[in-house]
């Protein structure tokens, strides 16, 4: 019995559970994902590689895809924590995802949801590649915060919770939560402030 009891330990899930190395919104969101061994994960509009490192430690085996309109324009992160590892990237075309149906565990995306012309017809998209029981996180600033975020000239748009919400369920998201978050960021004097953003997760 305590050989059989020795091999279950041997074979449980192994979580590493290391803090963030950055207070900014998409280090929290990553935070605050629940990971299983051989996930299989997808963000919507990567900007780069940085955040990386810290998503392979959520869990063992853990495979990334990015998919971005312009993914050539991914600046990778050198480092060594990331050799390796699965991770590869997609390019979005006309709204549409080059992947089969229910192919994902998880998706994530940081400050994208300004910039989709539809967001129910992407978080649609979303839905379909999403395994039964995956889970969809959204991270976005607010619109009664949005006013001093260096993206405000550009076009885009700003959303409140309840906005985001009614995209989720409609798009067919279930379990839908809310979480309010804070992040760290440097004004334009280099000075550390904390700016309020919201997390929207949904299951499929």
């Amino acid at each position: 019995m305590e050989e059989q009891a020795d091999l279950n330990i041997l074979t449980q899930e192994t979580k590493i559970n290391v803090l963030p190395p950055k207070s900014t919104i998409i280090f929290k969101l990553l935070e605050t994902l629940d990971l299983k061994t051989d996930t299989k994960t997808l963000e919507i509009g990567p900007g780069g590689t940085e955040h990386l490192p810290y998503l392979f430690q959520k869990a063992e085996n853990i495979v990334y895809f990015g998919a971005s309109n312009e993914p050539a324009l991914i600046k990778p992160v050198l480092n060594d924590k990331i050799e390796n590892k699965q991770i590869q990237f997609a390019k979005i075309t006309d709204e549409k995802l080059d992947f089969q149906d229910a192919f994902f565990d998880c998706c994530f995306t940081v400050n994208t949801i300004y910039f989709w012309p539809d967001p129910l017809t992407y978080l649609l998209e979303i839905y379909r590649v999403l395994k039964p029981g995956g889970k969809m996180h959204l991270a976005f600033v607010e619109k009664k915060f949005g006013g001093h975020l260096p993206w405000t000239q550009l076009d885009f748009s700003f959303y409140v919770v309840d906005d985001v919400k009614s995209f989720f369920k409609q798009a067919g998201f279930t379990q839908i939560g809310v979480k309010e978050m804070t992040e760290t960021v440097k004004d334009k004097e280099g000075k550390e402030t904390n700016r309020p953003f919201i997390v929207i997760s949904g299951e499929k």
